[in-house]
């Protein structure tokens, strides 16, 4: 959950599930033995500004004032916020969140009160406990006769169907399955809101994957959400996830056209949540192999420097850009009580600075643009910390301060004992007159709200909902495909494919279909082509059909995606259908991974590659290419593939002789003998360009014919080569290979050096040659060339003389937990604050650019193999030492360390970036290799962190004391 962030639980779920056993027998009592609530900060001195203070230095536009609608100690810890009809704010009070080690403290309860203004003067003088017996909170939602709670890993009902504030009963588990992650303490489950569709839509982080159904539902028929959107049908008991991805969503709002947009922290901050889209995640790809690419953020811009230092916006300073990565809470302004220019406009509470930022979204293309406006509010108080904003049934709007100073995770602890509610209302004289409905959009007379109010209460008809497909407004026109299709089935593809039944109504099929053909708004477009995957499989070819046929969104941002990901059960379930839509495909970026998947059934089903390359053949040169690249794309790392029929026409076409080093390479596949010739040929080649030996020499590697040691020995000596034949000699397991390479280290550009070592550390063999050149008199192998990454590998090759060798001559990882304790204890010692203001900053760059920055990014400079270091908490000693002396102590999904043994007897360790029946690509230290899946004889996935102990065994006091004087650094310095 995480409000700083992300909510952070690591080690409870044994206590959760010891909770689940016990029932919730007690839940509808209201207990009078609330535990105390208490502080567990480090420091207890600071506090935050009085409530009536904080609210009165806030920095707003002209005409607007903060006041406190209620304050500690008759609100604390709210996490989240509903409003019921009668105009009244329910808050979700969390005190369960604990620290970085506790996570959760389920020695205390959260609870749910109700705050009333009564008297309309904008401070809230009654206060209710509606229940205080439950724990690990993020959201309440009123409706339906009683009051929902988001609690992972379930979603609670609590009957009030006289609405007298009084639980009618014990709580139901109506929905469970939101994962609460041992090795990862971010993300949770939150977000309840009602939709104008009436479903209870919901939001849950990339970090805890869940598996969703009411309760008793078994495995294989639960519904996977891996981060992004989901909705629950509170009377048809049913769950759907309407998209995967992104980080951590914490904030979600409708428009007035009742479109869904929410809001995420760290890697992208505003998404438009389109049913079943898969968005981009922090790192790796979808685990369906055969989502190629995701969809990503539809803002044009970033509320950090990503190239600098984004401290700069931190605590309120003044920045243009808006304050940092954090977003938490989001409404889309729709009353009359404020000002024409903030009607419609997005709003989201930004964390690192203090503030709130304001979005303008216009249509774009097929889709939504979203452009960075003013800031409306900057807080002063440095406990501000803003976790939802809402529109209030006067129109004005209603910030939740959860109050404290903990950023990432709160490894400091938690202020528990302070909460603020602010009102920011406008004050030229405007009454209110908004009419207080949920959600917001819809309120008002106009045609989608009234269809909304209709659809709810079960008085449209399909063919009524056809009938507006002729609509002249295209917002009517896609909610009628979204209604016309909303209790039909929807798969996102993400986990294994279940059979699911489907009504007959060719009627609206066939008005879907003419609605493609003949609709003018790209708007209807993307709804149409997010419908496909509520459509039977077999009638999903003739309606892509259509939309990919016309070439005016052929270079649009989201519809060629999203057709795709509604195409994706064609490649084994009908792939001839697939193959005609891609005959009639006008748009570059679908029709290549139409090939794509294709080309990766070609073993079992070879025809519907060959119709598509048969199509390609009238189609312009840029399709042609995009074909092409589809086959490249879908045979990387395989060894050899059957020559489709059609390939020697293809040869011959515009798009061929344009791309020669992809048809040279497909040529390497299919067999032809002529090909490695000519390959080996340009390798040794003086005579053209380097990048093309260098392909050629990749393209031999891949097929290793019988003189590829040879080809590569003999390329040793060549500079801008060398790096390449080292992979290849890589593949053979003999000593002699491993001399050769060490002795030659010093010949390697130094760019090159560290992927040298990675592969000397691949065997036993070559790891014995790379121990006896450390410090050598003659070809020597510098010992602080040699990483606690590399150290940690050649004890994982279980070779005890390797061991005793690496002790000698390098030194020995502590690997007891008590060991690591006494090292980050002892470095704390030595890195006094009088130490660290005298480390050297240029050079603690240039010792991150050596030892992390392979994995690592800060200030924009590095890989992205791990997280990215520049919005960390690094100004704290402990946070750093904790990381770096015990990074395996919690490790995420995305950044487990992974062994694989290869068949030639290999040992990489690494990432898996993804993997599917034919490949499995994976991030070493130094490189992504693309792994044929019939090479590895192994794979073992490891709870550790790629990350290893000992990192700073080889620096000296100096050293440490620069590098982690840089890092703790707020801003970029220069490199001497």
């Amino acid at each position: 959950m995480n409000p700083r962030c992300s909510f952070a639980p690591k080690q409870f779920v044994t206590a959760v599930a010891s909770l689940l056993v016990i029932g919730w027998l007690t839940c509808c009592c209201q207990a009078d033995d609330f535990p105390p609530v208490f502080n567990n900060e480090a420091s207890s001195e600071a506090s935050p500004m009085p409530a009536a203070e904080a609210a009165a230095t806030m920095t707003l536009p002209e005409g607007f004032r903060a006041t406190v609608y209620a304050s500690e100690p008759e609100v604390r810890n709210p996490i989240a916020m509903a409003w019921d009809d009668r105009g009244r704010m329910w808050v979700a009070e969390n005190y369960t969140y604990s620290d970085r080690t506790q996570h959760f403290d389920l020695s205390l309860r959260d609870r749910v009160i109700i705050l009333n203004d009564r008297d309309g003067d904008g401070h809230a003088e009654s206060r209710k406990v509606f229940t205080d017996n439950v724990q690990m909170l993020t959201s309440v939602e009123i409706g339906r006769g009683g009051v929902w709670l988001m609690c992972p890993p379930q979603l609670l009902f609590i009957p009030d169907a006289d609405g007298d504030d009084v639980p009618d009963g014990s709580p139901e588990v109506v929905l469970d399955g939101f994962t609460v992650s041992q090795s990862n303490y971010h993300n949770f489950a939150n977000g309840l809101r009602w939709g104008p569709d009436g479903w209870l839509y919901g939001r849950c982080g990339h970090s805890c994957p869940g598996n969703l159904g009411v309760p008793g539902t078994p495995d294989d028929r639960r519904i996977p959400i891996d981060g992004g959107m989901w909705r629950f049908h509170p009377q048809r008991k049913t769950v759907e996830v309407l998209n995967h991805g992104t980080v951590n969503p914490w904030g979600s709002d409708w428009d007035a056209n009742g479109e869904l947009f929410f809001i995420n922290t760290v890697i992208g901050h505003l998404w438009h949540s389109i049913p079943g889209a898969h968005f981009i995640e922090s790192f790796g790809e979808s685990p369906n192999p055969l989502v190629f690419e995701r969809m990503d953020m539809i803002a044009d811009h970033y509320h950090y420097d990503r190239s600098g230092s984004w401290t700069n916006s931190r605590d309120g300073a003044a920045n243009d850009l808006g304050g940092g990565h954090a977003h938490i809470g989001m409404m889309i302004y729709q009353s009359d009580r404020w000002p024409q220019q903030y009607h419609n406009k997005l709003f989201t509470l930004n964390m690192h600075g203090l503030r709130a930022n304001v979005e303008t979204i216009k249509r774009h293309g097929a889709g939504y643009l979203a452009s960075h406006e003013p800031d409306f509010l900057i807080s002063k108080d440095p406990f501000f910390r803003g976790i939802e904003i809402s529109v209030g049934p006067d129109g004005d709007v209603y910030v939740l301060d959860w109050s404290d100073t903990g950023e990432c995770h709160d490894h400091t602890g938690v202020h528990r004992t302070s909460g603020r509610v602010y009102k920011i209302s406008y004050d030229a004289g405007n009454k209110p007159s908004h009419r207080f409905s949920k959600p917001a959009c819809l309120a008002g007379d106009g045609e989608l709200p009234q269809l909304w109010r209709d659809y709810q209460a079960g008085k449209t008809t399909p063919a009524q909902l056809r009938s507006l497909l002729r609509d002249p407004d295209e917002h009517v026109r896609v909610w009628a495909i979204r209604l016309l299709t909303d209790h039909w089935p929807l798969d996102t593809f993400l986990g294994p494919q279940r059979d699911v039944e489907y009504p007959n109504d060719p009627e609206t099929l066939a008005a879907l279909k003419r609605t493609a053909q003949q609709d003018p708004s790209g708007l209807v477009h993307l709804t149409l082509a997010s419908t496909l995957q509520r459509l039977p499989v077999r009638e999903r070819a003739l309606i892509a059909s259509e939309l990919v046929a016309q070439p005016r969104f052929a270079a649009d941002r989201d519809l060629p995606m999203m057709v795709w990901f509604g195409l994706i059960p064609l490649v084994d379930q009908d792939p001839a259908a697939l193959a005609r839509v891609a005959a009639n495909c006008r748009w570059p970026d679908t029709l290549r991974w139409i090939t794509r998947g294709l080309a990766t059934r070609v073993e079992t089903t070879p025809a519907p590659l060959d119709e598509v390359l048969t199509a390609s053949l009238k189609m312009p040169a840029a399709l042609q290419a995009s074909v092409l690249e589809g086959m490249a794309e879908a045979y990387r790392g395989w060894l050899k593939v059957p020559m489709p029929k059609t390939w020697p026409s293809i040869v011959q076409s515009r798009a061929a002789k344009a791309n020669p080093d992809t048809v040279r390479e497909l040529n390497l596949l299919f067999g032809d003998g002529r090909a490695i010739d000519e390959l080996r040929e340009l390798a040794m080649s003086s005579k053209v360009t380097l990048k093309t030996r260098q392909s050629a020499l990749e393209s031999l590697i891949g097929a290793r014919p019988d003189d590829l040691r040879e080809i590569c020995e003999s390329l040793l000596d060549q500079r801008e080569l060398n790096a390449t034949a080292a992979q290849g000699l890589s593949r053979f397991d003999d000593p002699a290979v491993g001399e050769k390479l060490a002795k030659m280290y010093r010949r390697f550009h130094i760019n090159d050096r560290p992927g040298l070592i990675e592969i000397l550390v691949s065997r036993p063999s070559f790891a014995a040659a790379l121990l006896d050149r450390i410090d050598a008199d003659r070809d020597p192998i510098p010992r602080s060339d040699i990483t606690a990454f590399h150290a940690r590998q050649i004890l994982g090759l279980g070779d005890d003389g390797l061991r005793e060798k690496l002790t000698e001559s390098w030194g020995a990882l502590r690997e007891s937990p008590a060991e690591r304790r006494e090292k980050i204890a002892a470095v704390k010692t030595m890195l006094s604050g009088d130490v660290l203001a005298k480390a050297d900053l240029p050079t603690g760059r240039a010792l991150f650019k050596k030892t992390c920055s392979q994995c690592h990014m800060l200030f924009g400079d590095g890989e992205k193999i791990g997280p990215d270091l520049t919005g960390a908490q690094r100004s704290s000693l402990d946070y750093l030492l904790e990381n770096i002396l015990d990074p395996s102590a919690v490790v995420g999904k995305d950044h487990r360390m992974t062994i694989v043994l290869t068949a030639d007897g290999r040992v990489l360790n690494g990432l898996v970036v993804s993997q599917n029946d034919k490949t499995m690509v994976i991030q070493t230290q130094s490189r992504q290799e693309t792994i044929p899946i019939d090479s590895i004889e192994n794979v073992k996935e490891t709870t550790l962190s790629p990350m290893p102990d000992g990192l700073l065994t080889t620096l000296t006091e100096e050293q440490i004391r620069d590098l982690i004087g840089y890092l703790m650094h707020p801003t970029q310095v220069e490199l001497e």
